[in-house]
């Protein structure tokens, strides 16, 4: 099978094209690396990333006439969510209408931003657009809904990777099943967890921190460290590539991931992996989306108090982050498996009818 992904979510495409590539398919990955994340799995470039808007124009005209061509004859092409590369909306349709077109069939990724998730997320217990700026609400713009409107019309499916964006979905006609985020694990490196000198090592890494909840989670870590001085060291950093993310990750025993979602994202799946113990989302309705209730991550809300008394815990019983840690990088190693997520990916394309 000839697969394009297009687009990027925190090295979620990067480790899916790892899995398929295994299973023997043939896959082009287009993304401008998400960022500051400096995933970098992009086989060739569409649009420029200079910062000089002039400069900008030119090379994306350049990239475009040579690249675009090269986005046919595709069996599936993957979006990661409805507006790719950050493209104005009449545009973005204009190349969503070329890939229906010039391929076989197109999906969508619940993964990014939709207007959707913000609709169904206002019904939540809480959500991560609690801290929004509501004078500058993207998700009410008239156009952005209507961006969102017509790329399902053009899809051939819908495939969330957690409860929240399934939730968004759940009654449309095109939503197929929940497919969890993959991991290429064997690139991962388990690390036994080692207590240094009687301290725990808790981490937060700093992204889009009102979406993460991060101000209920600085509180509880600052508190911590001024109530435990002698059991933690506490790191509260942020916006790395993520190589050196990942090195941050192999020295910590706790990674705090966020406090404001129902369910765990690619953070928490890369620690786990590394044999870490997180505290992130891990609701009752994530458990019961992926039909798993052994989930290792000990589930966190947006109250300082909550995440407070859960880092206390460890701190308590801190023998109890070795068994943790071991449970995690099975489980990721079971549940997470890039090659296992593959072909899950393989499955839903080839399946003829949506799920009822």
């Amino acid at each position: 099978m000839r697969i394009l992904l297009l687009g990027e979510f925190s090295g979620f495409y990067k480790n899916l094209k790892e899995g398929l590539q295994e299973l023997g398919h043939e896959v082009d990955a287009v993304s401008s690396g998400d960022g500051w994340k400096s995933i970098g799995n992009s086989d060739f470039k569409l649009f420029s990333e200079h910062d000089n808007k002039y400069l900008r124009y030119v090379e994306n005209f350049y990239m475009q006439a040579k690249n675009i061509n090269k986005l046919s004859d595709y069996d599936v092409v993957q979006i990661v969510q409805p507006i790719i590369f950050g493209l104005p909306f009449n545009r973005n349709i204009r190349l969503l209408e070329n890939l229906k077109k010039n391929n076989n069939k197109v999906f969508l990724s619940v993964a990014g931003d939709h207007y959707y998730i913000y609709k169904i997320a206002q019904n939540l217990r809480y959500n991560y657009f609690t801290g929004l700026d509501m004078k500058d609400n993207k998700y009410t713009n008239s156009k952005y809904i209507h961006n969102n409107e017509e790329v399902l019309k053009l899809v051939d499916g819908i495939i969330p990777v957690m409860f929240t964006y399934a939730e968004a979905y759940r009654t449309h006609e095109k939503l197929l099943r929940t497919i969890p985020l993959p991991l290429n694990v064997d690139k991962i490196q388990y690390i036994p967890q080692e207590i240094k000198n009687g301290k725990l090592t808790i981490f937060h890494g700093l992204n889009r921190e009102e979406s993460k909840g991060t101000k209920f989670i600085r509180e509880a870590m600052e508190r911590i460290k001024q109530n435990y001085p002698n059991d933690v060291e506490i790191i509260i950093d942020g916006k790395m590539p993520l190589e050196q993310y990942l090195k941050v990750l192999s020295e910590t025993n706790v990674v705090i991931d966020q406090a404001l979602s129902y369910e765990y994202g690619m953070n928490a799946i890369y620690s786990m992996a590394m044999g870490k113990v997180v505290l992130s989302g891990n609701e009752p309705e994530c458990q019961q989306e992926f039909a798993r209730y052994d989930i290792p991550v000990i589930n966190i809300e947006p109250s300082v108090e909550d995440i407070y008394s859960k880092l206390e815990k460890l701190i308590l019983n801190k023998k109890s982050v070795i068994s943790i840690g071991e449970k995690s990088r099975l489980f990721v190693e079971e549940f997470h498996h890039h090659v296992k997520i593959a072909q899950q990916y393989i499955d839903a394309w080839e399946v003829d009818e949506v799920k009822e």
